[in-house]
């Protein structure tokens, strides 16, 4: 199948030094194949704000300059407005992945406050048809929150589904932003981040139904893919340089996601320096798409 290149135009991925932290391990959710899976431990259940300050600081001595909040479900600390005005007050870039269920219980005023200029990003885990998918989207439309949008293929997702589910988020939501990415099961016997599992689609598959559904598409969302092997950027250079890193409470480290299936913990991070054996661009980044004017 060849790439609908007639009707999308790729667009320069941003690249900014990011620093990933597990702020929470508490989740409403116990999604099979969730990679963050005992990561953080059962020790501390948040991020203490102290702790967060000083990771920050560090952060901030290492020229990083945008933060990911991510758990567990980081909607469940307890003292999350701080964590986010911090980042604010230094300047520093804050998204936030959700399953956006803890976010429809909040009132309208603290989350326009809690969230202004946060990019708030909720993730779909795609297994049960759209209707499931979207039910967390659905009750947050009411509150006029702002959204982008993760769609985590897993094996049985259908290009159908992923349109269905774009169309109505552009329409009734006015998401902007929407990225497909695919489950990682972590619980695998090699323990090997890029092991195909029951849950995970094969590569191959996962190409297909992406370019299914960028023929079938016909708005004007950003698309973002994951590109897992099988997509390479048309605009960007290749750059051999390590933009992202991992903090887990407690101290714990990670630079790459590769290595957080094997907690293979370091003692410090540092940005803009190639610490794999790959030559190729990162298998961790994406390529983001527009359509055609």
């Amino acid at each position: 199948m060849l790439f609908p290149w007639n009707k999308y135009e790729e667009i320069k991925a941003r690249r900014s030094n990011t620093l990933q932290m597990f702020i929470t391990n508490i989740c409403t959710m116990k999604c099979p194949g969730c990679f963050a899976r005992n990561i953080a431990g059962n020790d501390v259940d948040v991020i203490p704000v102290e702790e967060y300050r000083e990771v920050i600081s560090k952060l901030l001595s290492k020229g990083g300059d945008k933060v990911t909040l991510i758990g567990g479900e980081p909607t469940l600390h307890p003292f999350l407005k701080i964590l986010i005005d911090i980042n604010k007050f230094h300047g520093l870039k804050t998204t936030i992945y959700t399953n956006g269920g803890h976010l429809a219980l909040w009132n309208d005023e603290f989350l326009k406050e809690c969230f202004e200029d946060v990019t708030v990003r909720l993730s779909l885990y795609s297994r049960s048809g759209p209707i499931k998918s979207l039910k967390s989207i659905r009750k947050l439309g009411m509150k006029g929150l702002p959204l982008e949008i993760c769609f985590m293929v897993s094996a049985d997702t259908t290009a159908e589904e992923v349109l269905l589910t774009a169309i109505e988020v552009e329409r009734d939501f006015n998401c902007k932003v929407f990225f497909i990415s695919s489950i990682r099961e972590l619980d695998n016997l090699r323990k090997e981040f890029f092991d195909d599992t029951p849950l995970t689609m094969p590569v191959m598959k996962y190409k297909e139904l992406v370019h299914t559904f960028l023929t079938d598409y016909n708005g004007d969302m950003e698309i973002h893919v994951s590109k897992r092997g099988v997509f390479e950027s048309t605009t960007s250079v290749t750059e051999h340089k390590c933009r992202f890193a991992n903090y887990i409470i407690g101290g714990k480290i990670v630079q790459c996601p590769y290595d957080l299936v094997n907690l293979k913990f370091q003692d410090d991070y540092e940005f803009e320096k190639r610490n794999c054996q790959h030559n190729s661009t990162c298998l961790m980044s994406k390529v983001i798409y527009k359509r055609k004017k």
